[in-house]
């Protein structure tokens, strides 16, 4: 959610609802499919081992119902209701924090699985079914290596879908890492890595959601679509202390349960947030950046500041300011500060 409200979110609301988020949604979430006790387990046999759904998926179907009412960036949609691209300020840093975030996986990879050395191999699941750290760091590595092929197909060759791809790729994989064999956790990423690329346009584009890093596709839709493929590929797996068989019957009752209860509340607690004035910054501080808004410095100092540009849907790259102004100029008259541009 952090990625995909940026540039306009108060930080206050921000807070609010990332507690919302982790101290509640993810909490209901756990008990329900990530334990060897939660009734979809027991019930269903539903298997999502290294959180596909409940961990990025929830947060993807909880993020998009903030966005709903947070409305898309000053400039986002011209009149006729089309996407412009904001550049980055620094395409290299972007990059390169999504390489952290890779690296970081590994750790939460190994943080999903459970010690007990009375037991060989000596590491279960959370479910407690046996299965080894090794396999697991196997499959992750695939799957980042399907995502990025994916990623740089789907996107044509677009250096931030490329490497989102290989995050959307472990995600698509993470449902099944503990069983699935490498050949086929390569595919299943790189199919992962389309879903993503074509997802996030279609949000962007057609739906006109205005999410900034593309977290709704890569997380949310590739969440619940890494414990779809569970079903279909690993359907018949015992899951659990009772070995109850997942199935696909069983993995689409997880999504059914699994997105109410995480799109709803995002969106009733920011439409709350909305109504009160509190959810999104004036424009006056949107256009002038939230760096300088609240903190009253620029973070990047040690980076010579171009001119900031804009992508207009024809392609033509031009300078932002004269854009954001005539969008801020149409919008200003709006009393809320969750306001909406034209188009949108």
């Amino acid at each position: 959610m952090s990625g995909a409200v940026i540039e306009r979110i108060r930080l206050s609301a921000y807070l609010l609802l990332t507690v919302l988020l982790g101290s509640a949604v993810w909490i209901m979430d756990a008990a329900w499919g990530w334990s060897s006790g939660g009734w979809l387990v027991t019930q269903y046999g539903f298997h999502d081992s290294i959180a596909s759904l409940v961990v990025h998926g929830v947060a993807g179907a909880f993020a998009l119902g903030v966005l709903v009412n947070l409305g898309p960036r000053i400039g986002k949609y011209d009149r006729e209701g089309r996407a412009r691209s904001f550049r980055p300020h620094n395409t290299h840093l972007t990059l390169m924090g999504l390489m952290l975030i890779f690296t970081g996986f590994y750790g939460f990879y190994a943080a999903c699985l459970v010690i007990q050395s009375t037991i060989f191999p000596g590491w279960l699941n959370i479910y407690l079914n046996p299965t080894t750290l090794g396999s697991i760091a196997f499959v992750i590595t695939i799957g980042f290596a399907g995502g990025f092929t994916g990623g740089w197909y789907a996107s044509k060759g677009d250096p931030f879908w490329t490497l989102s791809g290989g995050l959307a790729g472990v995600i698509s994989v993470s449902a099944g890492a503990d069983i699935y064999h490498p050949s086929l956790a390569f595919v299943l990423a790189f199919s992962g890595a389309l879903v993503a690329v074509w997802s996030g346009n279609y949000i962007e584009k057609k739906l006109r959601v205005d999410d900034a890093v593309g977290a709704v596709a890569v997380h949310g839709v590739c969440g619940f679509y890494g414990v779809l493929l569970v079903g279909i590929f690993a359907g018949g797996f015992p899951t659990g202390l009772n070995n109850v068989p997942s199935s696909f019957g069983g993995q689409l009752m997880g999504i059914m349960a699994f997105l109410p209860l995480a799109f709803i509340p995002g969106f009733v607690a920011s439409w709350v947030l909305k109504k009160l004035n509190l959810l999104r910054v004036p424009p006056e501080v949107e256009l002038e950046g939230l760096d300088l808004a609240e903190f009253q410095q620029d973070f990047f100092p040690e980076f010579e500041r171009l001119p900031e540009t804009i992508v207009l849907p024809s392609g033509e790259e031009v300078e932002a300011a004269p854009v954001l102004l005539e969008a801020f100029q149409q919008v200003n008259g709006h009393k809320s500060s969750g306001m909406r541009v034209s188009g949108d």
